[in-house]
């Protein structure tokens, strides 16, 4: 056990002095792609196949989003999340890679050590897509409090009237008094989540010509394991193939 002289005050200088230069030490694999298209259960199934893992989302309890917030499980403090955050980086190995979801500098409320944030895009990104289909299927697993109360939904998305216009506002909302969730869904990931997407990339890794892409024709947990498996393999091998 590591014991800290000076205190709490000591320790928290401690955890934010450690998350300025631990990221630097690790070579990330960070996955992207828009919403849907199954970022965080391909990190599941990395994990599955022994690969080391860092899960920003379930440590922040937050899907990164307007409407990201999980019922039932409040965001910790940013001190907490720091906490967890330098605990999970000292447990990786840096001989080996660590996989991610791209993310913006905040998820939810929380802040994303500036550090971290920096390593994980002086990457090339490994993007992902995946059919509508799949894409909105996920969604009604992911979200069944929103295939519950769509409007609730959109009254979380009004903020994003001067992005996406009013017009289309309004569009969600008789999707949703209506009870139509499938062409909801579909739609708020077509006219918002894709758009901002691309944006969003373009931004954070620049031209992404020659990247890395990887189609998911499915987001079965059989489909999933055997993308993890190849991507595994690229990465150095898993340590399910070494047992």
């Amino acid at each position: 056990m590591d014991v800290l002289r000076g205190g709490w005050k000591n320790y928290r200088r401690w955890v934010r002095a450690s998350l300025e230069t631990l990221p630097r030490h690790f070579e990330f694999r960070v996955l992207a792609g828009s919403t849907g298209c199954g970022k965080t259960r391909l990190l599941s199934a990395l994990q599955d196949v022994g690969q080391q893992v860092l899960d920003l989302e379930e440590l922040a309890c937050h899907r990164g989003s307007l409407i990201g917030a999980l019922p039932g499980r409040p965001q910790p403090s940013q001190k907490y999340f720091d906490t967890l955050l330098l605990d999970a980086l000292r447990k990786f190995d840096p001989v080996r890679p660590v996989w991610l979801e791209a993310e913006s500098k905040k998820i939810g409320n929380l802040q994303i050590p500036a550090a971290l944030y920096d390593a994980m895009h002086c990457t090339s990104p490994i993007h992902l897509s995946a059919p509508m289909s799949e894409r909105v299927k996920l969604w009604r697993e992911d979200y069944p409090h929103f295939v519950d109360d769509p409007r609730g939904m959109v009254e979380k998305l009004a903020p994003l009237k001067p992005l996406v216009g009013g017009d289309e506002i309004n569009a969600w909302q008789s999707l949703a008094q209506s009870g139509h969730i499938d062409e909801l869904f579909e739609r708020i990931m077509a006219k918002h989540y894709d758009p901002c997407y691309d944006r969003s990339t373009r931004r954070s890794f620049g031209s992404q010509e020659g990247a890395q892409r990887v189609e998911l024709p499915s987001l079965s947990l059989d489909t999933l394991r055997e993308v993890a498996r190849d991507l595994a393999v690229s990465a150095g091998g898993s340590q399910e193939s070494r047992a």
